[in-house]
């Protein structure tokens, strides 16, 4: 006969939740930053693809939404971890950072003022999503760097990076049985939701249908099925 409680099984599956979750946060933001070689082997060896299909099983989605077979391909061709991130440099640049016509944006403001085909773009640093980004992010004793080369709040990456940050957090209380912290973090992650809710889908469906390589398509269709698991799992 088990031991455990109701309530125990319950906090065993709310911490493996909050773990998943903050892995899956954490690995999706190393894409939204210049990618590195770390992370061109991690997709080359396979261990991203494994740790994608583990975080889906751990949070209760069905890992075949994570379309990891995708991936197959760049396993099995003959690349470096230098030619890979070549590519994925290529990719991401052709995405996020190409000068004169990037296929997206990195920053919410800006993803959402070309989506919404608002006359009056906001800048980067000034406007309501940046704001209020790190507004969250120094009532969780967070701050961004003071450089003048750092990204705003909105930037994607970053916002990735919080949500995990949020929910090691909320993990940590709930393994540690601190009602009070386990509050304090919920809380913060639903100050912050609104960000993911406005543009999260419609950022990783844009990766999906962009056709740029094969990474980032596949990053975008494990990134979508992820956050409407997540978010409709949040509204409920």
């Amino acid at each position: 006969m088990s031991n455990d409680s109701p309530i125990s099984q319950t906090t065993s599956a709310e911490l493996a939740y909050a773990l998943g979750c903050a892995d899956f946060f954490q690995l999706m933001s190393m894409f939204c930053f210049n990618p590195t070689t770390e992370l061109a082997q991690g997709v080359l060896d396979g261990s991203v693809a494994e740790d994608v299909r583990a975080i889906f099983a751990d949070v209760g989605i069905d890992p075949h939404k994570a379309a990891t077979e995708r991936l197959d391909g760049v396993c099995n061709e003959n690349y470096t971890d230098e030619n890979l991130r070549s590519m994925l440099r290529q990719d991401y640049t052709a995405l996020f950072t190409h000068p004169k016509e990037p296929l997206s944006s990195l920053y919410e403001m800006q993803f959402r003022d070309l989506r919404d085909h608002r006359e009056a773009p906001s800048t980067l640093f000034l406007n309501e999503a940046a704001l209020h980004a790190e507004q969250c992010f120094r009532a969780a004793g967070l701050a961004l760097s003071d450089a003048k080369s750092r990204e705003p709040g909105d930037h994607m990456g970053i916002e990735l990076e919080f949500m995990a940050y949020l929910h090691t957090q909320l993990a940590a209380a709930l393994s540690e049985g601190d009602a009070a912290a386990q509050e304090r973090w919920e809380k913060a992650i639903s100050d912050f939701l609104p960000h993911l809710e406005s543009w999260g889908c419609d950022f990783f469906a844009g990766c999906e249908n962009s056709k740029q390589g094969v990474v980032y398509p596949w990053l975008g269709t494990a990134g979508r099925a992820f956050l409407e698991e997540y978010l409709a799992n949040s509204a409920s």
